[in-house]
């Protein structure tokens, strides 16, 4: 089938399946949602010659979160009840395609991988990232809470507790300490560097590997990993309702109406220049 949002392509054992919404950094729109999910199942389920799949992204970032652009009209508690009326993928529903597929997943980061496009990379097996990558969950400065709710068992409680109340973003070595990502490479060695892992994967039996991946999920399923991703839904929907009668998200929603989104982020970014000037100076590093 043809794609509009994604490049998807077989490579002897390994199937690839690149976003590609690079003007928008990737954003997780309805549709590529939709069509990630399709290649999902197709090289997870229907090719028995698919041994290991790779997740990756166009352009400048891996993603930049869940599209919000769609509803600039909208506030957050009537985006959420979009995703609880099915009118676009909840995530648990985006969190079940990658964990019960049962081809192990890479997640080939570069870039910004933030927010939604964070949550996504997280339901991967494994992460390989490139020394330009940028972890975080930025969205909850809007009053947008971290949706998969599975940073606990990732990084740890203390860890946890810090990005989630501060937004803050992590560098690829930091992401790499807290075993965030598997591996962290130059950007021109990233190819290779999946692919090397992803043959490495593919050589051993498929049924060995299929369930050597159910074991460790039902480790963490039987730790409730499952349930607090259900239940995180439902607190989800009680923290946007909650957050729209904050003030910062009052006034945040009043220059979006105004002046767009773009200007409402840019004010909201303002606000936390302090906390986010070691990335500025970075790039003044270059």
């Amino acid at each position: 089938m043809s794609y509009e949002t994604i490049i998807y392509e077989k490579r002897g054992p390994i199937a690839y399946i690149t976003m590609d919404r690079p003007e928008k950094l990737n954003a997780l729109s309805d549709d590529l949602q939709l069509e990630v999910r399709e290649a999902l199942e197709d090289a997870g389920w229907e090719d028995d010659d698919i041994r290991v799949i790779v997740l990756k992204a166009s352009g400048r970032a891996f993603s930049a979160g869940f599209d919000i652009t769609f509803g600039s009209k909208i506030n957050p508690a009537q985006m959420r009840a979009r995703f609880l009326k099915g009118k676009t993928f909840s995530a648990s529903a985006w969190w079940d395609v990658f964990w019960n597929n049962p081809k192990p997943i890479i997640a080939q980061i570069h870039g910004f991988c933030i927010a939604g496009g964070l949550a996504t990379a997280t339901f991967c097996d494994l992460r390989i990232c490139s020394e330009d990558a940028k972890f975080g969950a930025p969205e909850i400065r809007t009053g947008g809470p971290y949706i998969p709710a599975v940073w606990p068992w990732v990084v740890g409680m203390t860890k946890a507790r810090e990005l989630l109340y501060t937004g803050n973003l992590i560098d690829a070595e930091e992401a790499k300490r807290l075993n965030l990502v598997n591996e962290v490479v130059p950007l021109e060695e990233l190819d290779a560097a999946v692919e090397r892992q992803a043959l490495t994967i593919a050589k051993l039996p498929a049924a060995t590997v299929e369930y050597n991946k159910k074991l460790i999920n039902m480790s963490y399923e039987l730790m409730g990993v499952r349930q607090v991703i259900e239940r995180s839904m439902e607190l989800e929907v009680i923290a946007l309702a909650s957050a729209d009668t904050s003030p910062e998200i009052d006034e945040f929603k009043k220059i979006r109406e105004k002046d767009g989104l773009k200007a409402a982020l840019s004010w909201n970014a303002a606000r936390f220049k302090d906390e986010d000037s070691w990335f500025k100076k970075a790039r003044e590093r270059g």
